[in-house]
């Protein structure tokens, strides 16, 4: 492994430190577009803590199915390299943020958390298959269960988060047996999916972005491996088509259904996809380690709307 040390604007995306923080910035942003006045300061812990240990873990997992990452990127090199530290930090990160998932937070978070980590559990058994290609599929189900994890705490605040909860799910399992618990547990799956998605468009606009956004690194990275330029155009035409369509749909909903709370929500993710699509475009001027970070100085880039509106 190369000994050489690593730029300091760097650090935060070796660290897996920089999707907790846009994390923690949208659902901030989230926070203001739908006016909630409280929500549970535990939260804003859990939320980056608990997307650093995904990010870590995905890392790891990457670095041990694929051995060539090794020797080829720099977060898996250092991932890797440090792979026993990291390890019990993820550990102890995950067992305080279980513990205030468990005493803290609401039952309703709780519930949703729940439903949250079983589609991890989805997208690691998906990342394991491995794709050469483009996985739009896994890059959908990555963004969306990102976009969830901002959204639980913020819908848990703001309103009723479930119609059924674990507590329902645990009394069928004690008193009825495990096909009701089943039952209720797919009910909870359904019913926070249909509040966090359906009931808050806010929610997959966001969604699609970080699709969007890992689709775009995964492009820069792969393109350079691409055998078949037909491929590789078609996959460039799909990420700009994506965000042209993401920024005039943001647009839209700004202009025709958003209140005035809203509109700068709308109004970032647009700016976000224009970045984006500006950054792909002149990306040969750039290297793959300054496109990675790039790519989520885009998603930062709306800051300001929000804190002049």
């Amino acid at each position: 492994m190369s000994k050489r040390r690593n730029p300091i604007w760097l650090l935060p995306n070796l660290l897996s430190l920089d999707a907790p923080l846009v994390g923690l910035v949208w659902m901030w942003m989230l926070v203001r577009a739908l006016r909630v006045d409280y929500m549970q300061s535990a939260a804003w812990f859990v939320l980056p803590g608990a997307i650093w240990c995904v990010y870590v873990l995905d890392r790891l997992m990457d670095s041990w199915l694929r051995p060539e990452q090794r020797q080829s990127s720099p977060r898996h090199i250092f991932h890797w390299r440090w792979r026993w530290p990291l390890l019990i930090a993820v550990v102890i990160v995950a067992l305080a943020c279980a513990h205030q998932a468990l005493f803290v937070l609401s039952r309703s978070m709780l519930s949703a958390g729940i439903v949250a980590a079983v589609l991890c559990a989805f997208y690691f058994l998906m990342a394991s298959l491995g794709n050469k290609q483009i996985p739009y599929l896994k890059n959908l189900l990555a963004g969306m269960i990102f976009a969830m994890g901002v959204g639980i705490p913020v819908n848990a605040a703001n309103a009723s988060l479930l119609v059924t909860d674990l507590n329902d799910v645990l009394y069928a399992f004690n008193h009825t047996g495990w096909l009701d618990a089943g039952w209720n547990f797919l009910k909870m799956v359904v019913s926070t999916l249909i509040v966090i998605f359906y009931e808050s468009r806010e929610i997959w606009v966001f969604g699609l972005l970080c699709m969007l956004n890992i689709t775009a690194i995964d492009l820069w990275e792969k393109a350079s491996d691409a055998e078949d330029e037909d491929v590789a155009s078609s996959h460039e035409q799909n990420l700009t088509l994506g965000l042209i369509v993401l920024a005039g749909g943001s647009l839209m909903f700004a202009v025709m259904f958003a209140d005035q709370y809203t509109k700068p929500y709308f109004y970032s993710v647009m700016v976000a996809a224009a970045v984006l699509q500006v950054i792909n475009h002149y990306r040969e001027h750039f290297s793959i380690n300054s496109l990675r970070v790039l790519a989520d100085v885009a998603l930062l880039v709306p800051i300001p709307i929000f804190l002049a509106a």
